[in-house]
């Protein structure tokens, strides 16, 4: 009886992989559940290649090549940085907002809050 057996390559191979199909890791994370770091991390061995983070890295590879056969690689990478850039705008207002309401409230030497 042959048993089959599971094979996963190693963070090299898979950076190979990647990069021979042309890919960034944020392509790659794009298509999966893992962000673009953590396939880094993985890629250069920093964390070990777990079962999970393999088949997302694995999908979202897959789901990249599978968006440029379709021709909707570049429409959502560009709907990605739309998003990015919505993001960063709510996280610079909020940012913007809780230092306003900091600067309302003087600390003395002593430790005694002095509202302006």
């Amino acid at each position: 009886v042959y048993k089959r057996q599971n094979y996963m390559l190693s963070g090299k191979d898979l950076r190979e992989y990647r990069e021979r199909e042309h890919l960034s890791q944020r392509d790659v994370a794009r298509y999966c559940e893992v962000c673009h770091e953590l396939i880094g991390q993985v890629e250069r061995g920093d964390v070990g290649v777990t079962e999970y983070n393999y088949k997302q890295i694995v999908n979202g590879i897959n789901g990249a090549l599978q968006a440029r056969v379709r021709g909707t690689f570049d429409k959502d990478k560009a709907e990605e940085s739309k998003e990015e850039v919505v993001k960063k705008e709510k996280v610079s207002k909020t940012a913007t907002t809780k230092k306003k309401a900091d600067t309302s409230h003087k600390v003395t030497p002593k430790g005694a809050t002095l509202k302006y």
